[in-house]
């Protein structure tokens, strides 16, 4: 397994993280009727901890996943 392979899984991995992050924020927002993207995600997502369970577990399966391709696709 290559460097460059789980650096490239790693950014993947924190991408799609943020991405869920961000629904996440939108979401609540929407939800509470507050049109700001800054304010849920610094009142709900950051002190939460079930949201950041949710958020860590989102990388880490995220991590696994993007890594098995890559290296599937390496060997190939």
């Amino acid at each position: 397994m290559k460097f460059d392979t789980i650096i490239r899984s790693f950014l993947i991995a924190v991408l799609i993280s943020l991405l869920a992050l961000l629904l996440e924020s939108a979401y609540y927002g929407l939800r509470t009727a507050t049109y700001s993207i800054t304010g849920p995600f610094v009142s709900a997502v950051i002190n939460s901890p079930l949201n950041m369970t949710v958020l860590a577990a989102i990388f880490v399966f995220t991590f696994v996943i993007v890594l098995n391709t890559l290296v599937k696709k390496e060997r190939a």
